[in-house]
C-alpha cells in the first residue's frame, strides 16, 4: 500500500513539472500582458522580422499558405484571445492563387467578408486594428515576357499574374474605403512594393515571382516603423 501511495505521489510531481515546462515554452513565444502587437496572416507576414514597435513587442502569427478564411478561423484564438494593444492584419493573395479563375468574383467577396469580420471583431474587442494592403504578383520585365503579354492580350487571353494582381488590387481598394469609413490605419504595402503597371517591383520578388526578398523586407521595415509609431504611439498615446 505504501508503495502504491509513493508511486501516485511521484506521478503527480512528474505531471506538475511537465506542465510547468509547457507553460514556460508557450510564454517564451508570446510575451505576457496585453501591451503588445499581434500580426496575423500568411507566409508574407510570417517572413516579416518585425519584433518591436517602440515599447510594444510584436508577436508574429503568420502561417504559410493560408487563405483569409483560414486566418479568420484562427483569428480569435491566435489574435484576440491574448487581448493585445493592436492587431495587424495582412494577407489575401492566397485566396486567388488557391481558387479557379472562373470563381474570381465569389473568391473576391469571400476575401472581403473575411477581412471585414476580422476588422470588426478587433474594433468590438477594444483593440486597435491596422490593416495592410496586399502586395501584387511579380512579373519579369524582359522582352520575352512583354511579347507573350502582348500576344495574350491580342488573343483575349488573361495571364495568371494578371488574374492574381487585379484581384489583389480590387480587395486593396475595398480595404482603403472601409478603413477610411471607420478611421482605421492602413499600412500601404502595395504602394511600397508595386509599380505603376500594377506589378511587384523588381528586386522585391524571388525566383518563383511570389515570395518576398530580404531587400523587400528591409525596405518594408524602414517604411512601416514610422507609420506604426505614428498610428499607435502618437495617435493613441502609448508607451508614455
Amino acid at each position: 500500500m505504501k508503495q502504491l501511495i509513493l508511486i501516485c505521489i511521484a506521478l503527480l510531481l512528474f505531471s506538475s513539472v511537465t506542465n510547468a515546462d509547457i507553460e514556460v515554452t508557450d510564454s517564451a513565444n508570446d510575451p505576457g500582458g496585453s501591451e503588445k502587437i499581434v500580426m496575423i496572416g500568411a507566409s508574407y507576414l510570417k517572413g516579416w522580422p518585425l519584433s518591436q514597435v517602440a515599447c510594444l513587442p510584436v508577436v508574429n502569427k503568420g502561417v504559410s499558405g493560408e487563405t483569409s478564411t483560414q486566418v479568420r478561423e484562427r483569428f480569435a484564438a491566435d489574435a484576440i484571445s491574448s487581448k493585445p494593444t493592436a492587431i495587424i492584419i495582412w494577407g489575401h493573395i492566397n485566396d486567388f492563387s488557391n481558387a479557379p479563375m472562373e470563381q474570381e468574383m465569389r473568391t473576391r467577396q469571400i476575401a472581403i467578408d473575411n477581412l471585414k469580420q476580422m476588422i470588426d471583431r478587433t474594433i468590438n474587442e477594444g483593440i486597435i486594428p491596422i490593416v495592410a494592403t496586399e502586395v501584387t504578383f511579380g512579373l519579369e520585365s524582359d522582352i520575352i515576357t512583354s511579347v507573350m503579354q502582348f500576344i495574350g492580350s491580342v488573343l483575349g487571353k488573361r495571364s495568371f499574374q494578371d488574374y492574381i494582381s487585379s484581384n489583389v488590387l480590387a480587395v486593396n481598394e475595398w480595404i482603403r474605403s472601409y478603413a477610411n469609413e471607420h478611421g482605421i490605419g492602413v499600412l500601404e504595402i502595395q504602394k511600397l512594393m508595386t509599380n505603376e503597371e500594377g506589378n511587384r517591383k523588381q528586386g522585391y520578388y524571388t525566383d518563383d515571382l511570389s515570395h518576398i526578398t530580404d531587400q523587400a523586407y528591409q525596405d518594408l521595415q524602414t517604411f512601416a516603423l514610422p507609420f506604426l509609431e505614428k498610428q499607435l504611439i502618437e495617435k493613441h498615446g502609448l508607451c508614455n
